[in-house]
This record gives structure tokens, C-alpha cells and sequence, in this order.
């Protein structure tokens, strides 16, 4: 009986040891599996990223920008080789920029391709323990080149499963002790971190930046788990300046830079534009005995007002001056409409503040703006120093428009002789004579604009009013 009982025992411990190292072998094999979906998720994310932030540095041939982006992504652990590739016009790549120096300037093959459905699809290509992850990079369709990273699946993931395995090991025998329910309960408990942290590189790679995972130990995976923490608090601050930053920029021109194949024409080109300057009249007045913070809030209120009407129409704030905005119409983007368009916005400013004040009554600070209009040749481009440049419009139309805008009064739109081709027969006008504007010797004819919408006879009609 003894000896049945201890061939029956020894059955039974056969029976568990076999459960425990199958059981042992599937969590190995799921917990790999997990972590090479983590990690190829995660180099997703950093080739992504790489190629979505190389896009203008590539285009504008930026090698300091390439290579800080590409030295930032090499910070990343596991992370062997990094590099942008920009394609030539034989179709082949060109490695431009490196973490391995020995590799600058060399061909190679563009990896990832693009297609009609997924015009910027990665491609995972393993080569040992080496994962391959390469995104197109792509800018208004075309495809400018590609970017590659590599992660050492070495490093990201045997260090993890090894310490698994030696964890299964030291903990057979209390699995044998405890049974079926307890070995099945510590593999359940030992994938459980795993899975959090798969299902968050899935919510991090569908966008959800905020998404956190609490580590549960102090081991690889615990490591892993703050890892991936880090990279996302790394990726939302990234999001964060980019929107602070964003409303210190011109969002025309941002989107011109990505969507016009002309965007990175920025050292200057020669431009017919119509310039607007909206400045608000007697405004020190208005502000006297006021307090600084309402002084702010008014000045936000009529420059909100003042840029909506200008973006509306398609035009490109330049910058706000004191209590005056400089806007300017038919550049970075080309567009032959541009004095009606400033003309048209101008009036939609006197209407919408002489709605406001109506709206007022009796309370509140009443504001009138003066507005000039200019229509001529200009140098539109970046301009400025190493550290800080605008992009922005310089030339003698410029300053017409600004003399223009000191000369109107208040609710007054003043427009030149070039504007007032453009826009005869648009809107009405009336000739008020020949004016000497500072710094300028010869006078210009200066025309001012009826706020008020034409009638529905009138359309068509040349309401505009010759000089004599």
C-alpha cells in the first residue's frame, strides 16, 4: 500500500510537475508574444513620431534639426539604430542622417512601401533579434523619403523573460504544493501586468497620450511599465509646447508650410499683396483709469473680433502692434482676389464693432477703428535673427498702408488708387483727394470705402468715383 501510495504520489507529482512546466511553457510563450507586440507598438510610436517630426527639417534639407531629432529618438531604450532616409530621384534612399556616423551619406533601400490605401505604411521587418521599423515619410502625398529605427528585442525582452523563467523555477515547488488552482491563479497573476501594459501601448499607439499604467513590481517588467510611463509623459509634454508654441504662430502659414509644395520658399520672395492695418482710435483715452487686466481684456476682445473677420476672409495676421493689427492678403498662398478679399474684410469689421457697440447700450467701453489699405509689390519672407525670426511681409507698401491707416478716421476705411481697381465696382467708394503721406514725395489718391453691404440693384454697377 506504501508503495502504491508513493508510486500513486509520485504519479501525481509527474502529473503536476508536467502541468506546472506546461503551464510555465505557455506563460513564456504568451508573455514573449506579449512583449514583442509591446515593443512593436512601441517602435511604431518612435518611427512614427520620427517621420511625422522629420517632414520640414527632410524637405528643407535641415541636417542640425534631422540629427537632434534623430539623436532624441536614440534615447529610447533598446533602442540600436535610428537614421533618415531621404530618396533620391532614381528611387533609391539616401541615409542623411544617423545615429552610427559610418553610415551618413550611404544608399540603401527604402523598406516601407506606400500604396493607393495606405500611403504611409510601416513596415516590421525582423532580422534576428533585431526588430526593423520604417514609416514613410510623407509631405502632401508625395513621399520624401523614409525614416528606420531598430530595437534589440534582446534588450526589451529576454532580460524580462529570463527573470520570468527563474521566478517559475524558484516558485515549481510551491506550485506542485498548492496544486492545479494555485499554479493556474500565479500564471494568471504573472501575465496580468503584461496584458496592462500591451492593452496600454495599444491605447498610447491609438492616441490616447494620458494613458498611465501603475507598476506592480520592482523587476523587468516593473522597469518596462515605468518605461512606457516616461515615454508618455515624454509624448504629451511634447503636445503640450506644441500647442503653447502653436498659438504663438501663424496658423496659415504653418498650414502652408505643410501643404504647399512652395511653403519652404521662406528666404523671401517678391509678392503683390494687399496689406490691411486696423488700429483702434483713441484707445490711451479709452484706457485711462482703467485697470491693467480689463485694459488686456478689451484689447483681446477687439483684436478677437478684428482676426476672426481677417481669417474669414483668407487672410494672414502679421502681427498685432500696440493697439493695431497688421494683416496682410494673397501670400504665402497666391491668390488673385486678395484686394476684394481685404476690402470685403475691412467692412466686416466696421460692422461687426458697430454691432458690438450697439449691443453695449450704455455700458461698457465703445471702440471705433480706423483702417488703411494698400495694394502693391512686397518682400514676404522670414525675417529676423539665428534665435528668433517672423515670417512676414517688408516693403514700401507696407508703409503706404500704415500712413493710410493714420489718415482714416474713426469707422473710416481708406484704400489707395491700386486698391480701388481691384475693387470698383465691388463696393462703393468715394474720392477724397490727393493726399502727401510721410516719406513719400509724390501723393497718392485716396479713395474711402462705404461699410455699409450694397444694394441688391447695385450689383455689378461701377459706384466708384474717378478723381478730377
Amino acid at each position: 500500500m506504501r508503495s502504491l501510495q508513493l508510486k500513486f504520489s509520485a504519479l501525481v507529482v509527474t502529473l503536476l510537475l508536467v502541468a506546472s512546466i506546461g503551464l510555465a511553457w505557455m506563460a513564456t510563450r504568451h508573455e514573449r508574444a506579449a512583449l514583442e507586440a509591446g515593443v512593436r507598438k512601441h517602435g511604431f510610436a518612435l518611427a512614427t513620431n520620427l517621420a511625422g517630426d522629420a517632414k520640414i527639417p527632410l524637405l528643407a534639407k535641415d541636417q542640425l534639426a534631422m540629427g537632434a531629432l534623430v539623436q532624441q529618438s536614440g534615447e529610447e531604450e533598446g533602442l540600436v539604430a535610428a537614421r533618415l532616409i531621404r530618396q533620391e530621384r532614381s528611387g533609391a534612399g539616401k541615409i542623411v542622417v544617423s545615429l552610427d556616423p559610418a553610415e551618413q551619406d550611404k544608399e540603401t533601400v527604402l523598406l516601407a512601401r506606400m500604396t493607393a490605401e495606405e500611403p504611409d505604411r510601416t513596415l516590421f521587418n525582423r532580422r534576428g533579434d533585431r526588430l526593423v521599423v520604417a514609416t514613410p515619410v510623407v509631405f502632401s502625398g508625395e513621399r520624401l523619403g523614409e525614416a528606420q529605427i531598430e530595437l534589440d528585442l534582446g534588450v526589451l525582452v529576454e532580460p524580462v523573460l529570463k527573470k520570468s523563467q527563474r521566478q517559475l523555477a524558484t516558485l515549481a515547488v510551491a506550485v506542485l504544493l498548492l496544486g492545479i488552482l494555485g499554479g493556474i491563479g500565479f500564471v494568471t497573476l504573472l501575465i496580468a501586468p503584461i496584458r496592462r501594459l500591451h492593452a496600454g501601448v495599444e491605447r498610447l499607439a491609438d492616441g490616447d497620450l494620458a494613458t498611465r499604467i501603475p507598476p506592480t513590481s520592482r523587476d523587468e517588467v516593473g522597469e518596462l511599465t515605468r518605461a512606457f510611463n516616461k515615454m508618455g509623459e515624454s509624448l504629451l509634454q511634447k503636445e503640450r509646447i506644441q500647442k503653447a508654441f502653436g498659438r504663438y504662430a501663424s496658423d496659415y502659414v504653418l498650414n502652408t508650410l505643410l501643404e504647399s509644395p512652395e511653403g519652404t520658399e521662406l528666404a523671401g520672395a517678391e509678392r503683390e499683396v494687399t496689406i490691411v492695418f486696423a488700429d483702434i482710435r483713441s484707445f490711451t483715452r479709452l484706457s485711462e483709469g482703467m485697470k491693467a487686466h480689463d485694459v488686456v481684456a478689451l484689447l483681446n476682445e477687439i483684436f478677437q473680433l478684428i482676426s476672426d473677420r481677417l481669417l474669414i476672409r483668407g487672410g494672414t495676421i502679421d502681427k498685432f502692434i500696440g493697439d493695431s493689427v497688421m494683416a496682410y492678403f494673397g501670400a504665402p498662398v497666391t491668390n488673385p482676389d486678395h484686394a476684394v478679399h481685404a476690402v470685403s474684410a475691412a467692412i466686416d469689421i466696421e460692422q461687426a464693432v458697430a454691432v458690438r457697440n450697439q449691443q453695449l447700450g450704455g455700458d461698457g467701453q465703445r471702440v471705433e477703428v480706423g483702417i488703411g489699405i494698400h495694394t502693391g509689390i512686397v518682400v514676404v519672407g522670414t525675417i529676423g535673427s539665428d534665435r528668433r525670426t517672423d515670417f512676414t511681409a517688408v516693403g514700401d507698401a507696407v508703409n503706404v498702408a500704415h500712413r493710410l491707416e493714420k489718415l482714416a478716421r474713426p469707422g473710416e476705411i481708406l484704400v489707395s488708387e491700386a486698391v480701388q481697381r481691384y475693387v470698383r465696382g465691388t463696393v462703393k467708394l468715394r474720392f477724397e483727394g490727393e493726399r502727401q503721406l510721410s516719406g513719400r514725395k509724390e501723393p497718392v489718391h485716396v479713395y474711402s470705402v462705404d461699410p455699409s453691404p450694397p444694394p441688391a440693384s447695385a450689383a455689378g454697377r461701377d459706384d466708384h468715383a474717378e478723381p478730377t
